[in-house]
């Protein structure tokens, strides 16, 4: 095992170990076998959740998470977010280390938590980038599972295209923008939480999509200022973010914003600073969002989770 790889191992067993103490809010259902997902090819009269659930969706031989706040019906549109995990997470942490149950609740909208495929040592991971994380070059095609996931959710409810999201951390984050290049059509806005791409990707989205990229300066798993996993050279933060300026012709000169606000529960005071490029084509927006002193795997606050969804939220696409 190479020395960067290890070094992603005890990063995601570190993240893991964070997430241990992770517990299901009340009011919250445990997860359910996914018998009651609703169809809207069936006959059935509107289907409501009465209370918080989350789903156990069978798909083939990947099923996945699906979080239903309260009060959501089949036949009103709502917003979908898929939720990544991380390298040797699973789904039930990517619920619960990005924190959007609750943000799900207040505005009642969808979230999906979809699992890697399993490496010969069990662990869970992403295809998303030479870089990370098929080490075994199984070859397996997240980016077309991903869209199946999309699709099993919207055979079920009534899901608005133009505001499908997609976030993740680590490998996660390096997934999400593997998707963005190759299903920009049916994804409005990713974000990526300590992830990147290889330095030569070869991603050519069909239309425009708004990426955010957060990144700790201080994180020595996936640096910010871009290093290699395994030989393969991963972008910097900053590369990331000028990569999809230019995929998406955004303008040369950046908007600085004055507030700044708390992400990383674990850095006093205020530890987070943006940076954004608006009135990119088809009105999209790039976006560095830099957590001074943060690491790969942050304590995120609550203020930082629902920050992250009014992103997503402000960047949905419009019918055309």
């Amino acid at each position: 095992m190479g020395r960067s790889h290890s070094r992603f191992v005890a990063a995601a067993i570190i993240g893991l170990a964070l997430l241990t103490g992770c517990v299901t809010s009340p009011g919250k259902t445990s997860s359910t076998p996914a018998s009651a997902l609703p169809s809207q090819s069936s006959a059935s009269a509107t289907a409501t959740s009465a209370s918080a659930e989350t789903i156990t969706v069978p798909l083939g031989e990947r099923p996945f998470q699906l979080y239903v706040p309260a009060g959501v019906s089949t036949d009103t549109s709502t917003a979908l977010v898929v939720a990544l995990h991380g390298y040797t997470a699973d789904a039930a942490s990517a619920l619960s280390y990005f924190g959007l149950e609750a943000v799900a609740d207040q505005h009642r909208f969808l979230l999906a938590a979809p699992e890697g495929t399993h490496n010969s040592e069990g662990d869970a991971f992403w295809n998303a980038a030479s870089a990370c994380c098929d080490f075994e070059g199984s070859g397996v095609d997240d980016s077309a599972y991903l869209v199946t996931v999309i699709d099993a959710v919207a055979a079920a409810y009534t899901i608005d295209p133009g505001r499908v999201y997609v976030v993740g951390h680590s490998n996660g984050g390096f997934m999400a923008l593997r998707i963005a290049c190759d299903h920009a059509d049916r994804v409005a806005a990713v974000a990526s939480l300590a992830g990147a791409m290889d330095a030569d990707a070869d991603c050519e989205p069909s239309q425009p999509v708004s990426v955010l990229q957060i990144h700790g300066d201080a994180d020595s798993t996936v640096l910010f200022e871009g290093s290699t996993i395994e030989g393969n050279r991963h972008t910097s933060a900053e590369q990331t973010v000028r990569t999809w300026r230019e995929l998406n012709a955004c303008p040369a000169e950046a908007a600085h914003a004055d507030k700044r606000w708390d992400a990383d529960a674990d850095i006093s005071g205020a530890d987070l600073s943006t940076t954004s490029w608006i009135g990119c084509e088809d009105a999209t927006e790039v976006a560095l969002w830099r957590i001074d002193g943060g690491r790969h795997v942050p304590s995120l606050t609550a203020e930082f989770s629902d920050a992250l969804f009014q992103w997503l939220e402000s960047h949905h696409r419009a019918e055309r």
